[in-house]
């Protein structure tokens, strides 16, 4: 499917590397202007950078949103600490509601706009040692449901996309090669996922051909979380 944007302007968190660096690079190759701060630009995780982002770019007009940023950090009902907790759900949920909140006027005013969260399957299914992100990725999914309501009126489509298991960082680094190997015997299609199946999902959910999809948490994990 041949998608262009028409210089259609996508906000994209996360853009340093792995799904989102790639993300960055599809979107830029579909047409859109990027707007991908860095995290000198903006830390997601820390709360004030994320005001001083959005007052000095209190202008800023997008099209399309994208939040990519995620942090997992494993630890278990005896490891876990509020701080730990606070940190993941601000950059995986409290910055974007922020974000959206200042970037949604616009798209409201336009009867315009498409929002997707990137999820997780753990957002469906998860494993030990887990707790904080995949509370943070239910989190995540109830956002984009209720923000799916209350924008649909105006045009705006809000969806999640929900990689499955991608060879980024974060899975090397929270995963032993027997884990893969074993994680890959049980994905019917018997391979992992790649950062452009991620991106072609978001790209259609973005795109002029949708139209009607909202509310709605696209698993793109291989069948691995039907069994």
């Amino acid at each position: 499917m041949n998608i262009d944007f028409e210089k259609k302007v996508v906000f994209l968190t996360g853009a340093s590397r792995g799904i989102g660096l790639i993300m960055k690079e599809q979107f830029i190759k579909d047409n859109a202007i990027v707007i991908a701060p860095t995290r000198d630009e903006l830390d997601l995780g820390n709360e004030k950078s994320v005001e001083n982002y959005l007052q000095i770019n209190k202008d800023l007009k997008v099209d399309i949103i994208v939040h990519c940023a995620s942090l997992n950090v494993l630890a278990g009902i005896d490891e876990i600490s509020q701080e730990l907790i606070q940190n993941i759900f601000q950059i995986n949920v409290f910055s974007i509601t922020n974000i959206v909140k200042k970037l949604v006027p616009n798209m409201i005013d336009n009867k315009y706009g498409k929002i997707v969260f990137i999820s997780s399957i753990y957002s469906t299914i998860t494993r030990e040692r887990r707790i904080a992100y995949t509370s943070s990725k239910n989190a995540t999914t109830g956002l984009m449901k209720t923000l799916a309501l209350e924008l649909a009126p105006h045009g705006i489509m809000v969806n999640a996309v929900s990689p499955g298991y991608v060879m980024t960082d974060m899975t090397k680094n929270n995963l032993s090669n027997s884990e893969l190997d074993a994680i890959i015997e049980n994905i019917p299609t018997k391979r992992l996922q790649t950062e452009v199946d991620i991106y072609k999902a978001v790209r259609f959910l973005v795109s002029e051909d949708n139209q009607s999809i909202t509310g709605q948490n696209l698993t793109v994990d291989g069948g691995f979380t039907c069994r």
